[in-house]
C-alpha cells in the first residue's frame, strides 16, 4: 500500500495488485444475464470486492492525529468511471459501501456519475 499525504488531512491511499478476473468476467455475464435492471461491470464487482476487503481490514484503516493512531468509523472507496462514453473518468466515493448489496453499489455508482 502506497501512501500519499499532501496535507495532513489527506488520508489517500493506494493499493495496487494484479488480479486473474477470468472467473469475474463470467460471473458479470451471467449477473448480465438473468437480469436486465442494472447493467454490471468489473469495476462494479471489484469495487464492492475492495469496499468488503477494506472493510475487513478496518482495524488498520484511520490516521495518525499527534503522534497516535485513531480509527476511522467510517470505510470509504473511490472508483474512477467513465463518463461521456469513455471521454473522462470521475471519481465516485461511497462509504461504507460493505453494507451494501452488489446491486445497491452499481445503483449508487450510476446515480453519482
Amino acid at each position: 500500500m502506497i501512501l500519499l499525504f499532501t496535507e495532513p488531512s489527506d488520508p489517500t491511499s493506494y493499493l495496487c495488485q494484479e488480479l486473474n478476473l477470468t472467473k469475474a468476467r463470467a460471473y458479470v455475464k451471467k449477473l448480465n444475464e438473468e437480469q436486465t435492471e442494472v447493467h454490471y461491470t468489473l469495476s462494479h464487482v471489484m469495487g464492492h470486492a475492495l469496499a468488503w476487503g477494506s472493510y475487513k481490514m478496518r482495524r488498520d484503516i484511520g490516521r495518525i492525529k499527534w503522534g497516535f493512531f485513531k480509527h476511522d468509523k467510517n470505510v470509504s472507496t473511490t472508483s474512477l468511471v467513465e463518463v461521456e462514453g469513455g471521454k473522462d473518468l470521475t471519481p465516485v466515493t461511497l462509504t461504507n459501501a460493505h453494507e451494501m448489496t452488489l446491486k445497491e453499489f452499481a445503483m449508487k455508482i450510476s446515480e453519482k456519475v
